[in-house]
């Protein structure tokens, strides 16, 4: 009888420890799994912004393209000299506003 009681004791610690274990297994678990999922939307942001990035720089390459294969003619000229250089002719009147 004596043996019975050592049996069943140290079979309840053994359950109780694989509990406790399996509970921490548990937490652990999900814990690891919401700060997987938070890393994944932060990189699904981060592919985003570069996605819209490189559309930008698309634009910028496609519209500087046109500026290099533009013929050197005198539209051309006109248009570099009011933007890039701030230029206009004597008869022109020039409005200022703000910009947004």
């Amino acid at each position: 009888m004596a043996r019975n009681k050592y049996f069943e004791s140290h079979k309840s610690r053994i359950t109780t420890v694989v509990g406790v274990f399996l509970a921490l297994l548990l937490v652990f678990s999900i814990v690891y799994f919401l700060w997987s999922l938070m890393q994944y939307n932060e990189a699904m942001d981060k592919k985003e912004e570069k996605e819209q990035y490189v559309a930008e720089l698309k634009d910028d390459i496609q519209r500087l393209r046109y500026m290099v294969d533009a013929p050197l003619d005198d539209e051309f000229k006109i248009r570099i000299a009011r933007e890039k250089l701030g230029m206009c002719f004597p008869d022109e009147i020039i409005y200022y506003g703000e910009y947004n």
